[in-house]
């Protein structure tokens, strides 16, 4: 028997409000979120070779599940998708997560499986699994915060631009474009000790324009899963100046970037 069997793991939706025992048999086929955690159990003994002690909770976000679990007494998150057709994608975006994290970008590096592998496909799912890394989602009311956020935003893009592997992407990259997050804002920011901690959830890494990452993660620096609303003037303003403290932007691109914030002020669709 596994030490999980039989606990109870509570399991929600990560923003959707859909049932969630009902989201976790309909798009995962698990019973139960018991039936869930025995499965993870038994696929982290035998492709990682690691015991898990405790599952603390089950959140379903669209396609993905991610289990945040106990091991060994170090905590980690297991999160697995059942979309066949980003496979590819979510295993190039593990191998960019790990080569960032060697070049001193603070992310959550994958835990490579036995064979290697910084993300595994089995039983009809792709998983990979993570440290949990301790920190607070970043807060925009802190100037320094805001300042460290910018002065990183532009750290990835440098390191980012030199990535040798191309990641899958719908469509080929335009010209101008280069290799970037695409999701940079204060859900995915953990903050620590005075500093950015790490950055999380680069699954929607995309080619574009940096000057349009910039504006976008200035427009939604503060958002998380709820309610969002846009970052106000004052701290769009101190991102930038930060951003461009580390990553100067020519005239030409000083004013496409103005152009773009104006254009993600205009096309997200605030609520109320």
């Amino acid at each position: 028997m596994n030490e999980t069997e039989g606990l109870t793991t509570p399991t929600s939706m990560l923003w959707e409000s859909t049932d969630p025992d009902t989201a976790l048999t309909e798009r995962f086929g698990f019973a139960s979120e018991a039936d869930a955690t025995d499965w993870l159990s038994g696929v982290l003994a035998a492709q990682w070779g690691l015991k898990v002690t405790a599952c603390e909770q089950l959140v379903i976000s669209d396609a993905n599940c991610l289990a945040w679990i106990t091991v060994d007494g170090c905590r980690m998150v297991a999160k697995w998708s059942m979309r066949e057709r980003v496979f590819a994608r979510l295993a190039a975006i593990a191998r960019l997560t790990v080569w960032l994290g060697e070049r001193g970008i603070p992310v959550s590096m994958p835990q490579a499986a036995r064979d290697g592998r910084s993300q595994v496909e089995v039983d009809g799912f792709s998983l990979g699994l993570q440290r949990v890394v301790d920190g607070e989602l970043l807060d925009i009311a802190d100037p320094v915060q805001v300042r460290r956020a910018g002065e990183m935003l532009a750290r990835m893009h440098v390191a980012m631009a030199d990535y040798p592997e191309q990641i899958p992407t719908d469509e080929p990259p335009a010209p101008g474009a280069q290799l970037v997050g695409n999701d940079f804002r204060s859900a995915n920011i953990l903050w620590a000790q005075g500093k950015v901690a790490a950055v999380l959830d680069l699954e929607e890494t995309t080619y574009r324009r940096r000057v349009d990452d910039v504006a976008q993660a200035a427009v939604l620096l503060g958002t998380r899963y709820h309610d969002w609303r846009p970052t106000p003037a004052d701290v769009r303003e101190a991102f930038v100046e930060a951003y461009v403290s580390v990553v100067p932007l020519g005239p030409d691109e000083a004013d496409a970037l103005e152009e773009s914030i104006e254009t993600h002020l205009r096309s997200i669709l605030w609520p109320g």
